[in-house]
């Protein structure tokens, strides 16, 4: 059976948002400052990415706050779709980011002369980091998947691609330690490269959202087996699936007898609904019609 979204999942979401505001806003000022002093490449280039989540984590923030506007009349399907947008926006945001980090990483190694080596406190700035941001993705990941926010999830993936891309910075940082400078902007180009893969995957996901993709077909299939076995019906003449937001919605045809009076159709369509939404998650808005179908038409159509 399906779980259904509990308040104290929807308070958790909410407060995941604002712990991944200020983490990100105390993980952005404490490793541009120690990126400064240290000299570190890496680690101010793992402060411009978590200036960056700051950003995201505010649209995020907006969109869940839009996204939860109930159906109105210019948006009889209500406003869940801005969360794919929010989404989308983060995706971009750390494409971006990301080609910014590579240029200035690649400039930095083909520079004349060594690299300078940063000082060891910028180790600290990147093992804070990679805790921090990996306790924020579990928190976050988990509320998100809990009552289905796009928005969230891909807050939460933001961090995950910082707290991975902090393990370079480390690694860059601890080796330059021992004379091998050009680990430091090599790491931070590894950065880049991290965040990129992130923020392609996110925008690519959420612009599959946004063009009304299906749901997978494990969960279509699963739809079809309720639906036919609910008394009275006798197939599915058509079936289709959308994301809006956090939830789903569901269109289709089911055939029934056709000597099925029209109270005894609305009452199997009832109780075709109740099933979906007792045992598919988040699937809120079901749209059922019915058609008769006789034994001879069965026939024709095999």
């Amino acid at each position: 059976m399906a779980i259904k979204v509990n308040e104290k999942c929807k308070r958790c979401a909410n407060r995941a948002m604002w712990a991944c505001f200020w983490g990100n806003v105390f993980l952005c000022v404490l490793k541009g400052i120690i990126g400064v002093i240290s000299g570190s490449l890496a680690v101010i280039a793992d402060a411009a990415h978590s200036g960056a989540d700051v950003l995201d984590s505010v649209v995020a923030m907006i969109a869940t706050h839009l996204g939860k506007k109930p159906p109105d009349r210019t948006h009889p399907y209500g406003h869940g779709k801005i969360e794919f947008v929010a989404g989308a926006f983060i995706g971009t945001v750390l494409l971006c980011g990301s080609a910014c980090v590579v240029v200035s990483s690649i400039g930095h190694l083909l520079q004349k002369g060594p690299p300078s080596r940063p000082h060891f406190i910028a180790l600290a700035a990147a093992a804070i980091s990679i805790a921090v941001n990996e306790m924020l993705f579990r928190y976050a990941i988990c509320a998100g998947r809990r009552v289905n926010s796009a928005a969230i999830e891909a807050e939460a993936w933001d961090n995950r691609a910082d707290c991975l891309s902090s393990l370079p910075v480390f690694f860059g940082v601890l080796g330059a330690q021992f004379g091998f400078s050009s680990l430091d902007p090599l790491a931070a180009l590894l950065v880049g490269i991290l965040v990129g893969k992130v923020g392609f995957e996110l925008l690519s996901k959420n612009l599959h959202g946004l063009m009304d993709v299906p749901l997978h077909s494990e969960e279509i299939s699963r739809i079809r087996e309720l639906v036919v076995a609910v008394p009275g019906v006798k197939g599915i003449d058509y079936l289709r699936t959308r994301g809006m937001g956090r939830h789903y919605l569901a269109d289709l045809q089911i055939l029934v007898n056709a000597r099925t009076t029209v109270e005894k159709s609305n009452a199997i369509a009832r109780e075709v609904r109740s099933a979906l939404r007792r045992e598919i998650k988040h699937l809120e808005d079901i749209t059922i019609a019915c058609r008769g179908h006789s034994e001879r038409q069965k026939e024709e159509t095999k």
